[in-house]
């Protein structure tokens, strides 16, 4: 083609369309193809009718013509649909559309779209995100001045003439006009055409390949996870569906940065293969594993909603089809309920259990550090002194838990001569010797002697022992009644080696593996003892004759394109630093509308003279925020990555008798819930915040010295797992945000080294340039 043509009518369809926001929905990815000469047109896509022929398109909408606007794409001249990935074309492409609809109707423009003073140009840069120089488009706003102005038309087209990552002078260059000439020739015969084919007859020569069904976007706004179940199908992107009707029989990895719809995708798939079950009278127990008691409490609320046909409230004992929701802790207590009583277990829920796990290792560091490590003093390396030496207990308690859990219970199974033979952690303790891991072991001696004087097992200890008594004659000959055709886990990157381990177990058959796993490597905090996603399957029994599926998301639905393109630079920061570190935004697609855009603001930084001022005034943003993005109280989120500053708000919240409802572990669905009953604002440390969705976000303390948590050692290894846990935490954190994001710090700190990758590429307001 030549040349596109798209009225004012049009573009507004196509702009308020959540279906042509993304390349994972058919429609979207259908009108990408046709931009891109593909394939052709519809004669109809919803109110806009299209005439297509070897010289280019037009895309119109009923009325006037001469008292519409029009884009004209110039296609030969701008190769604005030849440069870039489907997935980039399209956002160009509706960035494209939204600044035609602003500049028409005077409204505000944002930094990415720039008036040239002095000149008759605009210039778009449409992609959020870029470490190179970034991608953009050239429009002419007056072109064919004198010749439209006779016509009574001028001000009423603009000419894309020229795209791509190199800059011009654009105060001087001159568009080829040629083509809006044709286009402008040949509008009062195109119009009286689409007006006949608009009538119900469809253009000749025009097959099948714009988007055959027509979703009713505005209904799609503001929607929530309670939802019937054959009500979410309509609305399911394309990579949502093959993963959803998939087979159960292999394993599938489903893949996707924060607000992407992992969790309810798993919902849906499990409902839709207990449905299918059910419709055969087949035989058909599903099983949805979660990591902590408030996820699982969560998914349990969504289904109360989704599962119209009742499948979680069926026994699966009694019934043929049926849905369990459990926790892997729960799923392996009442395994064990016979070997292990409720009181001898550290905690039900994961979280809560590695809680207590930390107390308790702190506790084993202070009796090590007492009557170990003099004695192994003279043979530890200097990394691993220098780590124990400037750490205090609290601070290595973390790194100690993270290698007995991954290592000498995941890999060595208690054994330190197994343990001597594992490679160390990418993140953690300084481990480089044999003398290193001795002390280790120590540590981990000491901790075992914790849960044996309280008499108790920690998650670890259970999953084990639970897969010690699955791995037996006995059970392969029970899971035939007992065990499960279908196993969804949410949130995988939470679990450690040792979890992964047991899953397998609990299917049906032997040999078969029907388990379906959500991820967002990003989300997880260092190593988790499996260093590469894609070898997975293998933990969960894969014989390697049955390829795994794989399934990736792209489009995001959560956040705002600012604040997507916000946690896209913390990634690709994160990313630089880290080779372990994964950008799962890398290539995403925001599919806001502009309804939403418009309730959407700027992320921006803010200074404070000192801590208490700073914790003062996040009440007032938070109010203000609040009121400009027409959000209820609940909807609220006030959060930060520092236990100092955390206390200091709960502090300000008693003092001042503030309406605030406090996590108290991740995903804390239910004090969210409490928060709506009582019109509350949510605030919590960001250790809380995963799994859960706010309209506003203040993360507090985001300053040098705490982000990441500088203390006074040197030690690199500890940097860097300080540095990766804040990659990943402000991550998290910034996530859960959908209209606003707000991000707060100390004058005399200044701004943390993680924001300053998002203030060079113009993604955050406010960080002072050094």
């Amino acid at each position: 083609m030549k040349y596109i043509c798209i009225d004012d009518g049009s573009i507004s369809e196509l702009i308020s369309g959540r279906e042509y926001q993304s390349i994972d929905f058919e429609e979207g990815d259908r009108l990408i193809q046709a931009l891109k000469g593909r394939v052709q047109f519809l004669a109809r896509i919803g109110k806009i009718t299209l005439f297509q022929d070897g010289e280019g398109a037009f895309l119109t909408t009923h009325g006037n013509w001469k008292k519409k606007k029009f884009l004209v794409i110039d296609c030969e001249q701008s190769s604005l649909f030849t440069q870039l990935r489907s997935s980039e074309t399209l956002t160009s492409f509706q960035k494209l559309l939204r600044f035609c609809t602003k500049y028409w109707s005077n409204n505000v423009l944002n930094a990415s779209e720039k008036i040239i003073f002095g000149s008759t140009k605009a210039v778009l840069f449409p992609l959020p995100y870029s470490n190179a120089s970034p991608f953009r488009i050239a429009i002419e706003r007056a072109p064919l001045h004198e010749r439209l102005k006779k016509r009574d038309m001028d001000g009423s087209f603009l000419l894309v003439y020229k795209s791509g990552h190199e800059g011009a002078d654009s105060t001087n260059e001159v568009a080829n006009e040629a083509n809006i000439r044709r286009v402008v020739d040949r509008l009062a015969d195109i119009y009286r055409t689409t007006a006949e084919a608009a009538k119900g007859s469809t253009l000749a020569g025009s097959p099948s390949a714009v988007g055959s069904t027509q979703l009713d976007s505005t209904a799609v706004l503001g929607r929530s996870i309670h939802m019937p179940f054959r009500e979410w199908f309509p609305l399911t992107t394309t990579p949502q569906k093959r993963f959803i009707y998939s087979s159960a029989d292999t394993p599938h990895r489903l893949f996707g940065a924060a607000g992407t719809g992992k969790t309810l995708s798993l919902i849906l798939r499990a409902l839709y293969l207990l449905d299918r079950a059910e419709r055969a009278s087949e035989t058909f127990h599903a099983l949805l594993v979660t990591h902590s008691e408030a996820t699982r409490e969560s998914i349990a609320n969504a289904l109360a909603t989704i599962d119209t046909m009742g499948f979680h409230q069926r026994d699966s004992k009694q019934d043929s089809v049926a849905l369990k929701v459990e926790t892997l802790a729960s799923l392996c207590a009442d395994f064990l309920g016979r070997s292990i009583s409720e009181t001898e277990f550290v905690d039900r829920d994961a979280q809560d259990s590695k809680i207590l796990q930390q107390m308790y290792i702190e506790q084993a560091i202070a009796v090590s550090k007492q009557l170990d490590y003099p004695s192994f003093k003279l043979h530890l390396s200097h990394e691993l002194k220098r780590q124990i030496d400037s750490l205090s207990d609290a601070d290595l308690a973390p790194l100690i838990q993270h290698e007995i859990s991954a290592l000498i219970k995941g890999r060595a199974g208690d054994s330190f001569e197994v343990y001597k033979r594992c490679p160390s952690l990418m993140f953690g303790l300084n481990i480089s010797n044999d003398a290193d891991k001795g002390y280790a072991f120590s540590v981990f001696k000491r901790y075992q002697e914790q849960l044996e004087k309280s008499n108790q097992f920690d998650t670890d200890d259970v999953v084990i022992s639970a897969i010690g008594q699955l791995d037996t004659p006995i059970w392969r000959r029970r899971r035939i009644r007992e065990g499960f055709d279908f196993i969804g886990i949410d949130e995988t990157h939470l679990f450690n080696i040792n979890e992964l381990h047991v899953f397998h177990h609990f299917t049906r058959k032997v040999g078969n593996f029907p388990i379906s796993f959500t991820m967002d490597e990003s989300q997880a905090v260092g190593d988790r003892g499996w260093n590469d996603s894609a070898s997975l399957s293998e933990l969960f029994g894969s014989d390697n004759k049955t390829a795994p599926e794989i399934t990736e998301y792209s489009a995001v639905f959560r956040s705002s394109p600012a604040i997507t393109a916000f946690s896209a630079s913390v990634l690709a920061s994160g990313a630089t630093l880290f080779t372990h570190f994964k950008n799962t935004l890398l290539g995403s697609q925001s599919v806001f509308t502009p309804d939403e855009e418009r309730r959407s603001q700027p992320v921006t930084y803010r200074e404070f003279s000192d801590d208490d001022s700073m914790v003062e005034e996040a009440f007032t943003i938070a109010e203000n925020l609040r009121g400009e993005t027409n959000s209820a109280r609940y909807q609220v989120l006030i959060t930060t990555l520092s236990d100092q500053i955390m206390e200091k708000i709960r502090e300000h919240t008693i003092k001042t008798n503030k309406a605030v409802t406090y996590l108290e572990r991740r995903g804390d669905f239910t004090k969210v819930k409490q928060a709506e009953r009582s019109g509350h604002l949510v605030a919590g440390h960001v250790d809380f915040v995963g799994g859960l969705e706010f309209d506003v976000v203040l993360i507090v303390g985001v300053d040098r010295g705490r982000v990441p948590l500088e203390g006074e050692t040197e030690d690199s290894n500890s940097r860097n797992y300080a540095a990766y846990s804040a990659h990943n935490r402000l991550y998290v954190a910034a996530s859960r945000a959908k209209y606003a994001l707000e991000i707060l710090g100390v004058k005399s700190r200044g701004p943390s080294d993680l924001l300053l990758n998002a203030a060079n590429n113009d993604l955050i307001k406010g960080v002072p340039m050094i």
